[in-house]
């Protein structure tokens, strides 16, 4: 009997022991409505605050969770009871990134009694765990050492006592801290869940300190947890749970400005691209990427492969901002194969003090994994002799038997602002010798500006093109110029004085260029949306790529065509044949976000015609591209373009060197909001288009003064690429 009693006594306090490590608010995103998740104890619901329409739910590490994207997304408010202490609170993260600034998993805030009293758990932007603590407006940050990982399941406890606030990742001391309750913080009535307490600003407009990634299993105790239980009750098995990062296809599901066949990453900021290679049967190529935010800050190397130039993955980023000489950022570069035939990464990698040129090398044939070299910077800061500080954006080319290297530089002789490549020699690709300017500027003349960026010097048959991109100044946008000429004592001696345009309207900025399979010279650069940076914040995404491009040099000059990869894109066909066009009635083509035109045009006595694209009837859209013969110039007019207040109205011009009697071949590619055209197989221009109507996408030709014969015009609606990522 008594052996009973005591069975029963113990199994009281066993079960009153359970009772008590009962979370005292959870949420597990399973029960979640469409804007609102639930909290599983109270039934309590809380509005999911995102700029996206439909938060996104994921897989979870048991069922769902819920998709952070770094800048908007994250839960939060009044508690139904207020805490007192002793109190622990954890959750389940995966991150995709780091943050762009030191950031919360979660918060505990005094809400009522006084907002600038709370404490979270956090990350800095290097990946180290953190306590926050804020107690009447100052805030305390409080780093651990170790650093945390991305692409991984992860469990964050945080543990208030009346003396210690501790961090625990997947159940392990990280970071404790002494607490002092005296100063007037004894109970919290509010939280937050993916973002900081307060939300903070970079420029006014960005939004700092929030999560990437996913966040699941959270949950609120009013004890103190020990670290064996939350090994043995919260981890468990769990731990070995394979996290799935890809952004939800939900996300721009109605997005139809967002480009479908054009190379870009799955979600957030990027701007160049670099280092595009081909290398055991796959193509790739680099980028500038902020993974967390959709402004310049925080960038890491991105990466994409495909075996065809059209479909793509996306990649883990391979380098990433660390402490020290790279921590401002891993900038622009250049992939080359070294003599062994195995590609490097020379990148430009800045701290507050200078920036140097950074090597990393691969650590798989599938160029997913790579490793900083051990004595970066190989080259440390720009030359003695000159003062400015700014030196960005490494290319890498070998003559004969050495390696040379160009570094993007501004130079200021005779009290005058000029761009220039600085240039660099060496032997084996770890020791470089600093020789002289390869090249510089004569912008008095040659208007290219004070300062180049993203070079190429890219051989062709006897032949050097030398491309730069001047920053903007005075003005005038950025643009991308380039010379050809030839590489004599070791400087470029161009062919001719004056830079020419890689594009007649240039909106497209910084090839990257390589030999593709065949041998061909094909380019990849950046097209920037050039749109305000609410809008960036609102759609999600900033930036894409060019279609991959054909070079030829004749005369002295680039020819650029459509990779003819993308031709397996083309889905169904219209065609017309011999169509006069006259003033009183256009001609209605088609319709679609993505399409190509292929048209062979001959003017007769008309000298301004043209296309209409993203055109709408109703709401009077319209993008008005068209060749003006008398003043021989490309138009594209975007004065009704679009009905959103923030998308700037402008005209651009480009001039031409057409002869009104021989037929013009126009190649246009629609997808979406980019718009790149190819004439006469040499010409090329790219313009953004941002219509505020899904059906703003017809497209009609017309002619302004005269008919004008259509010798031939095929319309195609070409297919998605199909790009994904393997994150």
């Amino acid at each position: 009997m008594k052996r009973i009693y005591f069975f029963i006594f113990y199994l009281s306090l066993f079960v009153s022991y359970a009772q008590g490590l009962k979370p005292l608010y959870q949420w597990k995103f399973n029960s979640s409505q469409e804007k609102n998740t639930i909290e599983e104890n109270t039934g309590t619901v809380y509005k999911i605050n995102s700029n996206f329409e439909t938060p996104e739910f994921v897989k979870g590490i048991e069922g769902d969770g819920l998709r952070l994207d770094g800048y908007s997304t994250y839960i939060g408010g009044l508690l139904p009871k207020p805490l007192h202490f002793p109190i622990t609170m954890t959750a389940w993260v995966a991150l995709e990134t780091f943050p762009t600034e030191t950031a919360s998993f979660f918060s505990l805030i005094d809400k009522k009694s006084n907002a600038e009293n709370w404490i979270s758990a956090g990350i800095n932007k290097f990946g180290k765990p953190a306590i926050l603590l804020s107690l009447n407006g100052e805030e305390k940050y409080y780093f651990a050492e170790n650093k945390l990982p991305k692409f991984k399941w992860f469990h964050v406890s945080l543990i208030v006592n009346k003396n210690a606030i501790s961090l625990l990742i997947n159940g392990e001391a990280t970071l404790e801290i002494p607490f002092n309750t005296k100063m007037n913080l004894s109970t919290f009535n509010s939280f937050t869940v993916g973002r900081d307490a307060e939300e903070k600003l970079f420029d006014n407009r960005y939004p700092l300190t929030y999560s990437n990634g996913i966040v699941d299993e959270v949950k609120i105790w009013n004890t103190s947890l020990s670290p064996n239980y939350i090994k043995k009750t919260e981890i468990a098995e769990k731990l070995n749970s394979k996290a799935i990062l890809a952004v939800p296809e939900s996300r721009f599901k109605n997005d139809f400005a967002r480009p479908k066949y054009h190379l870009l990453p799955a979600a957030n900021w990027t701007n160049e691209t670099h280092g595009l290679i081909y290398y055991k049967g796959k193509y790739h190529i680099f980028n500038q990427k902020n993974g967390a935010n959709v402004y310049l800050g925080q960038i890491n190397w991105g990466h994409f492969s495909s075996p065809d130039l059209v479909q793509w993955t996306e990649h883990k980023p391979p380098l990433s901002p660390e402490e020290g000489y790279d921590q401002n950022g891993i900038w622009s570069g250049h992939a080359i194969k070294d003599d062994n035939g195995v590609p490097l990464i020379m990148y430009t990698g800045g701290n507050d003090n200078e920036n140097g040129m950074c090597l990393a090398f691969p650590e798989d044939d599938d160029l997913i994994n790579w490793k900083k070299f051990e004595n970066n910077p190989v080259v440390k800061g720009a030359p003695k002799q000159y003062s400015r500080k700014d030196f960005r954006d490494p290319y890498i080319w070998k003559e004969k038997d050495a390696w040379y290297m160009a570094v993007g530089y501004g130079l200021v002789e005779n009290e005058i602002q000029k761009g220039a490549l600085l240039l660099y020699k060496s032997d084996d690709l770890k020791k470089w010798t600093y020789l002289h300017p390869l090249f510089k500027g004569n912008p008095g003349t040659d208007h290219s500006g004070i300062f180049w960026e993203m070079p190429v010097f890219w051989k062709m048959g006897d032949k050097y093109i030398l491309s730069v991109n001047p920053i903007p100044y005075d003005g005038k946008p950025a643009i991308t110029l380039y010379w050809v000429g030839s590489f004599v004592n070791e400087e470029f001696v161009p062919d001719y004085d004056l830079p020419k345009k890689l594009e007649v309207i240039n909106r497209m900025l910084s090839p990257s260029v390589a030999l593709d399979k065949d041998g061909k010279t094909m380019a990849i650069a950046i097209i920037p949306d050039l749109i305000d940076s609410k809008l960036h914040l609102k759609h999600g995404w900033a930036h894409l790529y060019s279609i991959p491009r054909v070079w030829n040099l004749k005369n002295g000059e680039i020819y650029q065509t459509p990779h003819p990869s993308l031709l397996r894109l083309r889905d169904s066909l219209k065609s017309f044949n011999e169509v006069m066009v006259n003033p009183s009635q256009n001609l209605k083509i088609g319709s679609g976000h993505q399409i190509e035109i292929v048209a062979e045009i001959s003017a007769l006595k008309s000298d301004k015609f043209g296309f209409y694209i993203g055109k709408n009837q109703n709401n009077k859209e319209e993008t008005k591209l068209y060749f003006d013969l008398k003043k021989n110039q490309l138009v594209i007019d975007q004065s009704n373009s679009s009905k959103t207040d923030l998308i700037e109205k402008r005209i651009e011009i480009g001039d031409l060197n057409l002869k009104k009697d021989e037929p013009i071949k126009l190649q246009i590619f629609i997808d979406g909001s980019v718009v790149e055209g190819f004439i006469n197989d040499k010409e090329a221009f790219t313009t953004r288009i941002f219509p505020k109507f899904v059906n703003s996408d017809a497209i009609e030709f017309f002619s302004e003064n005269d008919s004008v014969l259509i010798n031939k015009l095929d319309f195609w609606h070409l297919k998605s690429s199909n790009n994904v990522t393997d994150f």
